[in-house]
């Protein structure tokens, strides 16, 4: 179903017997809590050499694009950007992102106490690959 679809659950509309939060339907989390910054993306789609992880600024950018392939309906090619803002206290220095097994993309990246510089520039951040599967939440 397409979220334009109107049998798609909408914003406190039940899916099933579960309650569908909008960013659940769409295979994404986000997570800010005192020590750190977490994001999790739902790229099963693509490999790591399909996706580009870079901070500028303020907000990291996710970008996956992967050529024409064919699938069990024909043939299909994918991309998609994400922008994320980070919170002013991650340390930017120490940001890692890795892609499971079974294609959960974590981006995450420690807070600093307040009143330190939390290096602000734009750099690539690499994309490493884990033999097992995300330990992410499921939708």
């Amino acid at each position: 179903l397409l979220p334009s679809s109107p049998r798609w659950p909408r914003q406190g509309q039940r899916r099933g017997t579960l309650w569908v939060a909008p960013h659940q339907a769409f295979g994404f989390q986000v997570r800010s809590d005192r020590d750190k910054f977490v994001i999790f993306l739902d790229v099963k789609h693509f490999s790591p050499e399909d996706l580009t992880v870079k901070v500028q600024e303020d907000f990291v950018e996710i970008h996956g694009k992967h050529n024409e392939r064919q699938d069990d309906h024909g043939y299909i090619s994918r991309e998609f950007h994400r922008r994320y803002r980070l919170p002013s206290n991650v340390d930017q220095s120490a940001l890692s992102c890795s892609l499971s097994a079974d294609g959960m993309l974590t981006f995450s990246g420690p807070k600093i106490p307040s009143g330190l510089d939390a290096g602000h520039s734009e750099r690539a951040i690499p994309v490493s690959r884990e033999e097992k599967p995300s330990s992410a939440p499921s939708s």
